[in-house]
């Protein structure tokens, strides 16, 4: 066995323990019970006691003075953050070429902090190995080791990420799920039959910087997912709701000082968490920089593939005003194509109507074939949400905001509405008065759930995408799930 394997068995069966053990802990430490979540240190008890959050430990900042210190990993209090300059770091990837780039191009990258009252902490799992400790668990003590020895043939890898198996689809179409993220990520979910692979909004593009990347993983979500069936393709993208995002994004494409930069710290980040593999979230991009993306993409997957890691993108619907997706290309470069099917009508809309109505879904996937994307890799978009559109008395727009599937399906049940079946739109829709104002949603339900699902089958497509998982209902899955298409079939 090389050393290569042997850490990286070493590294998988540590990582299953603690996941194992987090999972039955997964509570918060309280006053009168504190005592049972102490830190031994060399196995000295520290006078520390450690914070399970979402499955992810966190331990005192002030652990790190029990042991050697590692030059270039520097604790940042005020910002809550702890820095790496990875170009001082012994780090090993998949083989010399991604290890290399990442050395040369990523540059300072960080791992956010938690503060609880007065105390900053640091999430273990994510941190352990730039600290040099190894860890394990007894009862509910943590008991740190040091690692560091002299630089050398003996000495451990500061980070390692070694090859994963590439996943690879098999017979049955997929579902993917968005999971946006605000910061700190949500819990993740239990598994449902009929979703295969969550893709938290985690990683962005700092408009107006240095091609550095905004950190918002979370290690404990992945080992989570992992653990309950789920794949995870980490969402990066170019901060395309910052003002300036477009401008900057020209730029980083034309300078590879900046692009490369940005693509060593997507790439270091979503090996940092332990993905499976990376979705391309760029918008708002201007239409001259349609090559500039297949460029960007076309050196991300460079990487990717070596590493072992799924890449998809997302693009709008071919229409005269998206050309800046250069779709045949960027086929290329992808296993997957997601194509953002909905926001027909859109929060700006002149005029109400349905978020993705059939019709103009069906259009936008036999486009995106006729411009050379395989059907093996599309991923047909599905919204979990609508509009509720107000018009006021003079027949104008007074508002429409979002809604999400249980608000329409309580919103039916308390008051006692009947929604009919639209046969164009092939969507169920309501109507009714609200203060004064005729409200009217095109509703997102089973029934439209299981008509896009249709499409994906009618046109033997990759799978489905769905923006955003907490805008769902649970029992909807079920829908995407093989299952479902069994039961159908014995009708």
């Amino acid at each position: 066995m090389t050393i290569g394997k042997a850490l990286s068995l070493l590294f998988a069966i540590a990582a299953t323990v603690i996941i194992a053990l987090a999972a039955l802990l997964f509570i918060s430490p309280k006053e009168d019970d504190q005592d049972l979540f102490k830190v031994y240190c060399n196995k000295k008890f520290s006078g520390l006691y450690w914070h399970l959050e979402k499955n992810t430990p966190w331990l005192p900042a002030s652990v790190m003075d029990y042991f050697p210190e590692n030059p270039g990993v520097t604790v940042d209090t005020a910002n809550l953050r702890l820095n790496i300059d990875l170009g001082s770091q012994n780090i090993i990837m998949a083989d010399d070429v991604v290890t290399d780039f990442v050395k040369t191009h990523a540059g300072a990258v960080y791992i956010p902090l938690l503060q609880i009252g007065d105390t900053v902490y640091i999430p273990l799992n994510t941190v352990h190995q730039f600290l040099r400790l190894s860890y394990s668990f007894s009862g509910n003590s943590i008991y740190l080791a040091s690692e560091y020895k002299a630089s050398g043939k003996d000495a451990p890898p500061d980070f390692y990420a070694p090859k994963k198996d590439k996943w690879e689809q098999g017979s049955s179409r997929i579902n993917l799920a968005w999971q946006y993220v605000n910061k700190a990520t949500p819990e993740a979910p239990p598994k449902y039959d009929g979703l295969d692979i969550m893709s938290p909004t985690w990683f962005h593009l700092i408009t107006d910087g240095d091609g550095s990347v905004e950190n918002n993983g979370d290690k404990g979500y992945t080992d989570l997912c992992h653990e309950r069936g789920y794949k995870v393709w980490a969402t990066i993208t170019n901060s395309m709701t910052v003002k300036g995002s477009t401008k900057f994004t020209t730029e980083v494409f034309n300078s590879p000082e900046l692009l490369n930069k940005s693509v060593a710290q997507f790439l270091f980040y979503s090996c940092l968490y332990d993905t499976d593999g990376i979705n391309i979230d760029y918008e708002d991009v201007e239409d001259d920089d349609a090559a500039g993306l297949v460029n960007f993409t076309r050196t991300l997957r460079e990487l990717t593939e070596r590493q072992g890691l799924s890449l998809s993108i997302d693009t709008l619907i071919p229409k005269p005003w998206t050309i800046e997706y250069d779709r045949k290309n960027l086929a290329k470069y992808v296993d997957y194509i997601a194509v953002m099917t909905y926001d027909e009508h859109w929060s700006t809309s002149p005029k109400p109507g349905s978020i993705s109505s059939l019709p103009w879904v069906e259009q936008a996937i036999q486009d995106t074939l006729s411009e050379g994307v395989p059907a093996s890799q599309i991923l047909l978009g599905v919204p979990l949400y609508t509009r509720v559109w107000l018009i006021n008395e003079r027949g104008k727009i007074a508002s429409n905001k979002a809604a999400g599937m249980a608000f329409v399906r309580d919103l039916l049940e308390s008051e006692g509405l009947e929604p009919e079946y639209l046969p164009h739109e092939q969507q169920n829709y309501v109507e009714y008065e609200d203060e004064g104002n005729t409200a009217k949603i095109w509703i997102e339900d089973a029934v439209s759930i299981q008509n896009r699902v249709g499409l994906a089958e009618k046109y033997s497509l990759a799978g489905t995408a769905c923006w955003q998982f907490s805008q769902a209902v649970d029992d909807i899955w079920f829908l995407f799930s093989v299952q479902h298409e069994q039961w159908v079939e014995n009708l």
